[in-house]
């Protein structure tokens, strides 16, 4: 008798159909899961600081500027009603705003937060001691 996967596969296909269309469905979930991971992590390693745009949401600028969203919803002086799926062009509209001004306002938050998390440089090493 051949010993290999397919005939493995095959005999436990005979004797326990539940138990392999749950492993085959689980391994198939695993995959899924898995290739949906990588794809997300290569998309925002790509995605960094883009230019912000009207399409945007806040969550999005948020991501790509490494920022917390909290951040552009207090420099907006937006309401913390939970994650906000507006785009910023209608955000805008709604503030009878030109999308430009709107945009310079949540940069010049990320400005500032970054400028804020940057570390002093570092101090000089001491002299060495001279007898």
């Amino acid at each position: 008798m051949a010993a290999g996967p397919l005939a493995t596969l095959k005999r436990l296909w005979r004797t326990n159909r539940w138990l392999t269309v749950s492993f085959l469905l689980t391994l198939t979930l695993a995959l899924v899961f898995t290739i949906r991971a990588g794809v997300f992590f290569v998309y925002w390693q790509h995605h960094e600081d883009e230019p912000v745009e009207g399409w945007m949401t806040i969550r999005y600028v948020a991501k790509s500027y490494r920022v917390s969203p909290k951040l552009l919803h207090d420099a907006l002086g937006l309401p913390q009603t939970g994650p906000d799926h507006r785009p910023l062009i209608k955000i805008a509209r709604e503030r009878n705003q030109p999308l430009d001004a709107l945009t310079a306002q949540i940069i010049a938050a990320i400005e500032s937060e970054r400028a804020g998390r940057q570390l002093p440089p570092p101090a000089p090493p001491p002299a060495p001691a001279r007898p």
